[in-house]
């Protein structure tokens, strides 16, 4: 997510990608943000910021199968 705007900005979604989603790792500094009872994550962006998240935790690795 970007903020292009010179004020900060509180910015509500729903990444709509089943129970993974309910979890949000900041890839920058690891902070992590859980979706509320509706699925939904709040997030505010400094004037001009940014963060990029990674979808869920790291247990993905114990659950994929070999191809």
């Amino acid at each position: 997510m970007h903020n292009l705007h010179a004020q900060p900005a509180e910015v509500t979604f729903d990444p709509d990608i089943g129970e993974d989603g309910r979890q949000l790792i900041d890839i920058a500094d690891g902070a992590s943000s859980k979706a509320d009872e509706k699925g939904f994550h709040t997030v505010v962006l400094d004037a001009y910021g940014y963060r990029w998240y990674r979808v869920g935790g790291l247990d993905y690795l114990l659950r994929r199968t070999e191809i």
